[in-house]
């Protein structure tokens, strides 16, 4: 079979698949080999992922990858999101062929990304609290 039963359910029956509205990060990565696109947006609360959504253009692979990954990552801390490696995708899936390797990469790399923006804001917010200071 060149698609295991995970890879399938997820594609037919995708998890999280959607906008959010406020997210604390966006991410977004895209594959220039065939065009695939997968953008993720994260809710975190104390420093861990609280709630995933996605959006993904592609192939079903690519779709399947997201919606695993919304769920590999849920709960997750964003330090953890941050480093998420394709490998860690593709065996969430059971799998992928060896032509289909690039929906983990996309996937990943959104991830990742959306995680370091969520990162970045919270620093943001961070330094913002610091310079306002006490009212005098």
């Amino acid at each position: 079979m060149r698609y295991s039963a995970t890879l399938l359910d997820h594609f037919l029956h995708p998890r999280n698949a959607g906008l959010m509205q406020e997210p604390d990060g966006v991410g977004e990565e895209e594959y220039a080999g065939c065009g695939d696109l997968a953008r993720f947006f994260l809710r975190v609360r104390e420093g861990r992922v609280a709630q995933v959504r996605f959006q993904t253009y592609g192939c079903g692979p690519t779709i399947a990858a997201a919606s695993a990954a919304s769920e590999l990552a849920t709960a997750l801390p964003l330090e953890a999101v941050r480093s998420m490696a394709p490998e860690d995708v593709e065996q969430a899936l059971d799998g992928l062929p060896d032509d289909r390797r690039h929906a983990a990469e996309v996937v990943a790399g959104a991830l990742r990304a959306a995680a370091r923006d969520a990162l970045a804001r919270e620093a943001l917010a961070r330094q913002a609290l610091v310079h306002e200071g006490p009212d005098v």
